[in-house]
């Protein structure tokens, strides 16, 4: 059966496997307005000459965050062709998954040997610091590595290969998996270590993940000096431009469907949007489940009531959607009273500690005495 409705699919994919047409939907990008702001937010930051070290895009679980850091790879690919051209060892764009730590706090070093690969740097396991007099002394029997030394190696490594292989952005994607430690005072040394990145390979780091990054704007005023956030927000029900918005990609993306007869979510579509939270990313994979099953039965089409099946539970999503209000909070701005508090407190403080200093005693002239008391009774009274 051919699908007579316009679908935005190429249409000999009904004859092809079911691997095949879920693999497609699932690979599917579809234009909407806040995947087109995040992607202009990020692209400025990136491109500015006075701007961050540091771009952080955050935003709830299955905004599609993945999608848009696709998106700005490949854009910066294309923006800096000409220098892949005339350097074939050129590598100006590189991106690679943050990877949770096995254990209690995130493992650098398998950070560095994960950039260093994707780099095609194939000797990472020969990278350890040896004793200087190794190096002095030929007569010398070969030394053992200074302890604890691989991470710093594969550190030193990564930023000569940043610099020679002339890498400008790096794209951590799943990056607040970096904030993963076991002492929550050493989040400012993970931050610190990427930034010690910037500025020892010239080049700016764009930080993929949920609100979760927000912890380390939270550090020290010298990070957020240097960084730059991009909020690639859910939709929400409050506004009539997000709901028209929703609509539109809800639509969009039926038309994607690989099916017989296009579906028409039109009339349930608070629906939709209430079971995917108002994430694109959500709402995607929950239709991926809905063709595969729709596939596995022989369907034409299929409709809400079908696709109610397969959605998130509502406590799932009521999970979600508190780390997402709890991150669109952290976002808020504080007022501009607030600033003058703080300055007035600062001006009051100080005057406050320079009137409670005690005035500065006068030096004793050369040859006279200290004033001191004098003993009293015994031996004394005696004389």
């Amino acid at each position: 059966m051919k699908n007579t409705q316009n679908p935005s699919f190429p249409i000999e994919l009904l004859a092809a496997s079911l691997e095949q047409r879920v693999e497609y939907f699932r690979k599917c990008r579809i234009e909407h307005p806040h995947l087109a702001h995040g992607f202009k937010q990020a692209m400025s930051a990136i491109n500015s000459a006075s701007g961050p070290k540091v771009v952080l895009v955050t935003g709830p679980t299955g905004a599609g965050k993945t999608t848009l850091a696709r998106m700005i790879y490949k854009a910066l690919m294309h923006q800096y062709r000409d220098l892949i051209a005339k350097d074939p060892g050129a590598v100006p764009v590189a991106g690679f998954n943050a990877i949770p730590p096995n254990g209690a706090s995130f493992n650098w070093k398998d950070f560095y040997i994960r950039l260093l690969e994707r780099h095609g740097d194939v000797l990472t396991n020969r990278k350890i610091l040896l004793p200087r007099q190794h190096d002095l002394f030929e007569g010398l029997s070969a030394p053992l590595p200074i302890e604890r030394s691989t991470t710093e190696a594969l550190r030193r490594a990564s930023e000569k290969c940043l610099t020679n292989r002339k890498t400008r952005v790096l794209i951590i994607d799943e990056a607040h998996h970096i904030l993963m430690v076991n002492d929550p005072k050493r989040l400012e040394f993970q931050f610190e270590a990427l930034k010690s990145l910037t500025i020892e390979s010239n080049l700016i780091i764009v930080l993929v993940g949920t609100y979760k990054l927000l912890a380390i704007r939270d550090q020290s005023g010298q990070l957020v000096r240097r960084s730059e956030i991009v909020h690639f927000p859910r939709y929400s029900l409050q506004g009539e431009k997000d709901k028209e918005d929703f609509g539109a990609a809800l639509c969009r993306l039926q038309r994607q469907l690989p099916l017989p007869v296009t579906p028409n979510f039109a009339p349930d579509m608070r629906e939709f949007f209430c079971k995917s939270g108002g994430s694109i990313g959500i709402l995607k994979d929950w239709l991926s489940r809905c063709l595969e099953h729709a596939i596995l039965r022989g369907m034409d089409t299929i409709d809400y009531k079908f696709a109610e099946e397969f959605a998130l539970s509502n406590k799932s999503l009521i999970t979600i959607l508190d780390e997402a209000i709890e991150g669109e909070i952290a976002l808020e701005d504080a007022s501009i009273d607030a600033v003058k508090a703080l300055l007035y407190r600062v001006v009051s403080r100080a005057r406050a500690l320079s009137a409670k200093q005690p005035p500065a005693k006068k030096p004793a002239k050369v040859g006279e005495r200290n004033p001191s008391r004098d003993k009293t009774g015994g031996d004394h009274e005696k004389k």
